[in-house]
């Protein structure tokens, strides 16, 4: 399958944790998950400068659904609660290549592995659904919890944008990771 094509209604699961694809009717739970019941800490590791307004996400929601360069999933947790979202963004089809973010919105939610059945859920659509060549992100050098598990999840670091994040004050290096196609199957396995 090519990937100029976007695919709908994807659910991947795995364990208490399930990604789907954002919808327009989730645009108010993911707001009130995101920015009303989200915390600060959650924030600081995603470097969020600011809460934004509801019309201002919804607006967004509404221009990134059918975006053809962008997949966005919602985490959900065995509740069916919005815990976070991954999303697969700026896909390059002539590179097979695409960038990668993950944001859990609760600190109460970090150390329990959602985060890291996320990211093993989106490198298996990438690579074995997309047919993807690489999929890279930037981590910033304070999340170290992050930075652990993409290195467990098979991202390499390739390098650094010194002091690329001004954040509460003080300069933050942003530390470059990616995986390629080969490093996926040696570390995952073939297609099955």
């Amino acid at each position: 399958m090519g990937i100029c094509m976007k695919i709908d209604n994807i659910e991947l699961r795995e364990g208490e944790i399930c990604l789907r694809l954002m919808e327009e009717k989730d645009k108010e739970a993911y707001y009130d998950a995101a920015f009303l019941n989200g915390d600060e800490e959650a924030m600081y590791f995603t470097g969020t400068k600011e809460r934004f307004e509801r019309d201002t996400v919804y607006a967004f929601i509404q221009k990134i659904i059918p975006d053809e360069s962008r997949y966005d999933f919602i985490i959900n947790n065995s509740h069916n609660e919005i815990i976070g979202e991954a999303v697969i963004h700026e896909i390059e089809e002539e590179e097979r290549s695409a960038g990668f973010r993950i944001c859990l919105f609760r600190s109460v939610d970090f150390s329990k592995g959602y985060g890291s059945i996320a990211i093993r859920l989106i490198l298996k659509f990438a690579f074995e659904t997309l047919k993807l060549h690489r999929v890279e992100l930037e981590v910033f050098d304070y999340n170290h919890r992050g930075q652990r598990a993409y290195e467990k999840a098979g991202f390499v670091v390739e390098g650094t944008k010194r002091d690329g994040l001004y954040l509460n004050g003080t300069f933050h290096d942003i530390i470059m990771m990616a995986i390629l196609e080969e490093e996926y199957f040696k570390k995952y396995g073939s297609v099955s």
